[in-house]
């Protein structure tokens, strides 16, 4: 099963919240604004597939420094070494594209995807 984007972006965009509220209180999953629920342990495992390489290196920093640390573009355009009017923005969507490609490929081990008639590991 790929996530849409604009939902995987947000659910990296305050995972670091997620975990210290899994750590404190227990809560796992969370329900999408599709009614969907989410695992922690899921987000977790496509993050460290994101921070791995099979995405570009310019897509894993975005993911790390402008999604999960939450820095201004501009910084992270800084730190990458690109200009401050690049949309380092678009880097990450590439690199959660990219991930729901590997998703549907089945490239990511542990990750199951659906297929016609049911799903399939």
């Amino acid at each position: 099963m790929t996530i849409p984007v604009r939902v995987l972006r947000e659910l990296f965009r305050h995972l670091q919240a997620w975990n210290a509220l899994y750590e404190i209180e227990g809560k796992d999953t969370l329900t999408g604004p599709d009614g969907t629920e989410y695992c922690i342990h899921d987000i977790v495992h496509l993050y460290n597939i994101a921070t791995g390489r099979l995405l570009s290196p310019r897509q894993r920093q975005a993911i790390q420094m402008f999604l999960i640390e939450n820095r201004p573009e501009r910084e992270v355009a800084r730190i990458m070494g690109v200009s401050e009017n690049n949309p380092v923005a678009s880097y990450a969507t590439q690199g959660l594209v990219r991930l729901n490609a590997l998703i549907e490929e089945g490239v990511i081990p542990g990750w199951q995807h659906e297929e016609e008639g049911g799903k399939a590991a």
